[in-house]
C-alpha cells in the first residue's frame, strides 16, 4: 500500500518540497508549449497563405512571359508585313515614271497601316516587358517573405523543443512523500535488528519504485518518456524516513510501514533523453553543478548468474534467487551469490548508475 500523504514533521524537515510544488502549479497555470503550439499553427496558416499567393504570382508571370513570347513572334510577322508593304510601295513608286496616273494612295495606306500595327506591337511589348518586372519584383518579394516566414518557423520549432526540455526537467524535478509498507521474511539467523534492518531497506526500495513509477506517470509527455527511460538516470534521493509501524507476523515476516520524504534529481541530460532529442538543449553552463554527495543516489542494479535457484545476498539482506534487479543507492556495497556444491561468489562493488552484476558460480572443490 502506497499513499501520498504529508506529515506535519516531514512538511517541516522539507520546505523546498513546498516551493517546489508551488512552482509546478504556477507552470502549469500557463504552458509555454502550447503557446508555442499557438504560434506555430498562425505561422503554418502565414505559410499556407503566401504558398497559395506564390503560386498565383508565379502563374501570372508565366502568363506575361507567354504573352510576351507571342508579342515578339506577332511583331516580327508585322514587320516582316510592314517591309512587303514597303517594297509594293517602292515599285509603284518606279512605275509612277513610266505611267503617271499610276496609284500609290491604297499602297501608302497598306504601309501606313504596317507601320502603325508595328508601332502598335512595340508599344505592347514595353507594356507587357513592365508588367513582367513589376510581377518579378513581386514574386521576389513574395519569395523573401516565404523564407523568413519558414525561418520564423523553424526557430519556433526548435523554442518549442527547448520548452518541452524545461519543462519536463521542471516536472522531474519533484518531491513528494510516500507512505509506504513492506513484509519482506527474516532468516532464522537473523537479530531483531538485522531484520529491522532489512525491512527498513527493501520498504525504502519499494518507496523509492513507487515514487519513480509515479514521477513518470505524471509527466506531460509520459507515453514517450516511458518509451526512452532504458539508461536514464533519474537519481531518486530518499531524503528523510520514518518508520510508522513495524511487528513480526509469523513465520518470520516481518510487516513495516515507513513514511519517506523522496526528491528526483535527474542527470543533466535525462530530459533531453526522454523526449529523444538531441543533449545540446541540456547540457548548459548551468547544468554543472554537482548533486550532494549526503543524498542517497538510487540506480537499477541487475544481478544474474549461470545458475537457477541460487540466493542473492546484498549488504547482508537476502533477495532471493537471480535474475533479480534491485535499487540500490551509489556507493560501495557486498554482494553475494551463493548455492550449495558452489563456491559462493562475494565481491564489493561500487554503484555509480544502473548496471548489470553478471555471475558465475564454480562448482566447490570439495563437492
Amino acid at each position: 500500500m502506497t499513499n501520498f500523504r504529508i506529515s506535519a514533521l516531514l512538511l517541516a524537515l522539507s520546505p523546498l518540497w513546498v516551493s517546489a510544488s508551488v512552482s509546478a502549479e504556477e507552470l502549469n497555470q500557463v504552458d509555454p508549449v502550447s503557446a508555442i503550439d499557438a504560434k506555430l499553427t498562425e505561422k503554418n496558416s502565414d505559410i499556407e497563405r503566401i504558398s497559395e499567393t506564390q503560386v498565383s504570382a508565379a502563374e501570372k508571370l508565366k502568363e506575361l512571359q507567354n504573352n510576351n513570347s507571342k508579342l515578339v513572334r506577332e511583331g516580327e510577322e508585322l514587320k516582316a508585313k510592314r517591309n512587303r508593304a514597303k517594297s509594293a510601295l517602292d515599285k509603284q513608286y518606279s512605275r509612277l515614271l513610266e505611267d503617271p496616273e499610276t496609284d500609290l494612295i491604297s499602297f501608302q495606306k497598306s504601309y501606313q497601316d504596317a507601320w502603325a500595327a508595328v508601332k502598335e506591337n512595340q508599344s505592347a511589348q514595353l507594356d507587357n516587358q513592365q508588367a513582367i518586372n513589376e510581377s518579378e519584383i513581386h514574386l521576389s518579394q513574395i519569395k523573401q517573405k516565404q523564407a523568413r516566414l519558414n525561418n520564423e518557423l523553424a526557430n519556433l520549432k526548435e523554442l518549442k523543443v527547448e520548452a518541452r526540455v524545461k519543462r519536463i526537467a521542471t516536472e522531474l524535478r519533484e518531491s513528494a512523500v510516500l507512505e509506504t509498507s513492506y513484509t519482506t521474511t527474516c532468516a532464522s539467523t537473523m537479530t531483531l535488528g538485522e531484520c529491522t534492518a532489512q525491512g527498513k531497506y527493501l520498504t525504502n526500495q519499494k518507496a523509492v519504485q513507487t515514487f519513480k513509477s509515479q514521477l513518470l506517470e505524471q509527466l506531460t509527455e509520459s507515453t514517450l518518456a516511458k518509451q526512452n527511460l532504458q539508461g536514464v538516470q533519474l537519481n531518486i534521493h530518499v531524503q528523510d524516513s520514518q518508520p510508522i509501524k513495524s511487528g513480526f507476523s509469523g513465520n518470520n515476516s516481518y510487516f513495516m510501514q515507513m513514511q519517506a520524504q523522496l526528491q528526483a534529481k535527474p542527470e543533466a541530460i535525462a530530459a533531453c533523453n526522454l523526449l529523444n532529442v538531441s543533449t545540446r538543449y541540456c547540457l548548459t553552463g548551468s547544468d554543472a553543478a554537482v548533486s550532494n554527495k549526503n543524498n542517497k543516489q538510487w540506480a537499477n542494479v541487475t544481478v544474474r548468474s549461470d545458475q537457477y535457484n541460487d540466493s542473492v545476498t546484498i549488504n547482508g539482506i537476502k533477495y532471493g534467487s537471480t535474475p533479480l534487479q534491485v535499487a540500490l543507492p551509489s556507493g560501495r556495497h557486498q554482494v553475494t551469490v551463493s548455492k550449495q556444491g558452489y563456491e559462493s561468489y562475494n565481491r564489493t562493488v561500487t554503484i555509480n548508475g544502473s548496471d548489470t552484476i553478471w555471475v558465475k558460480l564454480l562448482p566447490n572443490k570439495e563437492s
